[in-house]
């Protein structure tokens, strides 16, 4: 089941595949091709695109012109979010991995190349040279995994622009197997039951940080389905991180993996058992159905009316100690009478 595009799907797995092409084939990232290639290949199979990278890194170095051009055909062919992204992410990777190679000759000529794709995304004018400067700042220290870090701030910077949304489901799960077939397996198809899209991370090229895009990634999908199974210190920031931005879990752990975290063991979590028979097919309804009520109680303690004039109210006193404007709505929502005298600031209501 191919999921349905939408921009922020495009836009972070564009990006993510991109950097993982332009990045795979340098010498840095050698160690973790045979990682890098498969992570390539589960990403094209979801989203139907039948193209295989070379076993060895070095072969892959050799072909890498001719692979990126037959892989950006095909990604015009499905998307030109995913298509753009990617190619500024195979970007990104190869100017951060060869920077030092290159001269303000060659980078004006990729910001020549890139800057109206960037706008065309929603950055501004600034978003490449404040990419080069991170790099050229980086670049003194001579570290190559901090110079791939930077990469993934790019990252963030796109996916700032775009607002949330409401059936986009973020994946927490550590990056190896079993996990990495369950997502096409089990987490996926039961998000899609339940009516939500999944989207997950894709781990490094080396050791580089990759942080910072998670935390805005987070914040832009409606929900985060997290499986706490391997006691993964990612997987339990990630949760963090969702419950830090409003986001509902939908939590869940093998039936043999013992006691979930403290901090979570009172939170409704599902388990599952890998051992069934039809494990995980016949699983699905089970999962959908878990996430589907989640979701319809946190949809309905959102539109709660209680819980609606609270939030109301705390935002009116907030806007009325700064001496801001107050929507009429918000007066309403608050059930306050504006004063006489105005709708912006005055006493505390």
């Amino acid at each position: 089941m191919r999921p349905d595009p939408s921009p922020l799907h495009s836009r972070f797995n564009g990006f993510c595949l991109g950097a993982f092409l332009g990045g795979g084939q340098q010498l840095l990232s050698a160690p973790r091709y045979p990682a890098i290639r498969r992570r390539v290949h589960e990403f094209l199979d979801e989203i139907g695109i039948d193209l295989r990278l070379p076993v060895r890194q070095h072969e892959f170095a050799t072909r890498y012109p001719s692979l990126m051009s037959t892989m950006m055909s095909a990604l015009r062919s499905r998307d030109a979010e995913l298509h753009a992204c990617c190619g500024i992410g195979a970007m990104a990777a190869l100017l951060a991995g060869g920077f030092a190679g290159t001269s303000p000759k060659m980078r004006d000529d990729l910001r020549d190349r890139w800057q109206p794709e960037l706008k065309r995304l929603g950055l501004g004018p600034e978003a490449f040279d404040r990419f080069v400067g991170r790099l050229a700042e980086t670049a003194r220290s001579g570290d190559a995994v901090a110079m791939i870090s930077q990469v993934y701030l790019l990252l963030a910077d796109l996916l700032q622009p775009l607002p949330a949304e409401p059936d986009t489901c973020f994946v927490a799960m550590p990056f190896r197997q079993p996990y990495a077939g369950q997502f096409c397996r089990w987490y996926r198809p039961a998000l899609a039951r339940a009516g939500f899209r999944a989207i997950r991370a894709w781990g490094g090229l080396t050791d580089e940080e990759y942080y910072p895009f998670i935390a805005p990634l987070i914040a832009r999908c409606a929900a985060v389905l997290a499986d706490l199974s391997a006691r993964n210190l990612n997987v339990a920031n990630e949760v963090g991180l969702a419950h830090g931005a409003n986001c509902p879990t939908f939590l869940v752990i093998r039936a043999d993996a013992g006691p979930p975290p403290s901090n979570l063991a009172d939170l409704l979590i599902l388990r599952y058992d890998r051992k069934l028979p039809g494990w995980p097919e016949n699983d699905i309804d089970r999962l959908s159905e878990f996430v589907d009520l989640h979701w319809r109680e946190y949809v309905a303690s959102l539109t709660h009316e209680a819980l609606i004039h609270d939030a109301a109210h705390r935002l009116l006193q907030m806007l009325r100690a700064a001496g801001e404007q107050v929507p009429d709505g918000l007066w309403q929502l608050a059930r306050v009478d504006p004063p006489a005298g105005g709708r912006s600031a005055g006493e505390g209501a």
